[in-house]
């Protein structure tokens, strides 16, 4: 009895989500193409540039709208099996709400560690390629959500003063092989150009702590004039900055994984740099993760404490919990990010309310 009532609420369950996952992933990306949707005219990216533009997105929308999904596929579940007075049917056979509850909250715990490695190994990668295409076809940045996760164009050169007369441009940076493109050094003498070195690729080789141009082409000035110009290959150049200091100028925290925040931050620390932002979004990898579960017990103490109630009630009180825990998890980013809460607390300390509120909603709720 008790497995085939798990599996019946298990299956409604899923169902549910699935269905309430479809919407937001179609409402997301029709928001996404309407917004970029001047910037699609006005460039010359590729129709097949345009398909992985939008492709990329969708791993990301999928794990933002999978807690809201989650919320609304208990409360759904619960709403339907009360209409049709199946838990009135199930109650009668001895066995509790709380107790056919178990199922949906192992299934919380699974969803919460499944969505922390999903973020890790595809929804970082995925967006990573989205900007460097974005970034390549000019395509601008409107949607609001997305300004937080990608880098806005205008960032997209990285130009830094190497010494008195020395300056080095770089288009983009890919931290996770150290490599550089399109990169351009211009000496000056007096204000005026002396000399300039343009490659399109640059790579920093660990083993002399020194950067790698494959080929390169050098030009020399005299009085206003060229009198030299050359191509070379597999050349070392020291440089006065290191990995460190051109990921801080390029990539967002948001584009890596919780292993490649955690690698930088050890890097940070050691460099004895302060920059709270990168430790705050290392551990919001773990604490967004879970929110799946947060969602369903939080659903489950909200039909099981009204479940006589309306479903469009049930909806309405579900949205406005997501707009508090989101609120709520945005505001202790941003106490992280100044310094104002340890970066661990910063995003944990919402969770642990939520939790605790949730549980004693679970545990003193009539089933």
């Amino acid at each position: 009895m008790f497995k085939l009532t798990d599996r019946y609420i298990t299956t409604h369950f899923i169902s549910k989500s699935l269905i309430t996952i479809i919407v937001f992933l179609a409402i997301f990306l029709l928001v996404d193409i309407v917004e970029h949707l001047d910037y699609i005219i006005d460039s010359d990216i590729p129709q097949s540039e345009m398909y992985r533009y939008f492709l990329f997105a969708i791993p990301w929308y999928i794990n933002l709208g999978l807690p809201m999904s989650l919320l609304l596929g208990t409360v759904f579940t619960t709403g339907i099996l009360q209409k049709n007075n199946e838990l009135s049917a199930i109650k009668s056979a001895g066995i509790s709400i709380k107790r056919i509850s178990i199922p949906l909250l192992i299934l919380g715990i699974i969803f919460s560690v499944s969505s922390f490695y999903y973020d890790n190994t595809l929804v970082s990668d995925y967006l990573q390629k989205r900007s460097e295409i974005g970034i390549k076809y000019n395509l601008g940045t409107s949607n609001k959500l997305e300004k937080s996760v990608i880098n806005k164009l205008k960032k997209k050169n990285i130009i830094r003063q190497e010494s008195t007369g020395r300056i080095l441009s770089i288009r983009r940076y890919i931290f996770r092989n150290n490599a550089a493109y399109d990169i351009s050094i211009q000496e000056f003498d007096n204000g005026d150009l002396i000399a300039r070195i343009d490659s399109p690729e640059m790579h920093l080789d660990s083993n002399e702590n020194k950067w790698k141009l494959l080929k390169y082409q050098i030009r020399q000035w005299r009085e206003d004039s060229l009198f030299y110009s050359g191509e070379g290959k597999d050349t070392t150049l020291s440089l006065s900055f290191t990995p460190t200091d051109l990921t801080q100028s390029a990539v967002k925290p948001e584009e890596m994984n919780y292993w490649e925040l955690k690698n930088f931050v050890k890097k940070l620390d050691k460099y004895g740099v302060k920059e709270p932002k990168w430790a705050v979004n290392m551990h919001f990898k773990s604490a967004f993760a879970c929110t799946n579960f947060l969602m369903i017990l939080f659903g489950l103490s909200l039909s099981i404490r009204r479940p006589r109630s309306n479903l469009a009630v049930g909806i309405g009180i579900s949205i406005f919990v997501i707009f508090v825990y989101y609120a709520a998890i945005t505001m202790g980013r941003s106490f992280g990010y100044n310094g104002t809460l340890e970066p661990f607390m910063s995003v944990w300390l919402p969770n642990l309310i939520f939790f605790i509120t949730g549980i004693f909603l679970f545990q003193n709720a009539k089933s």
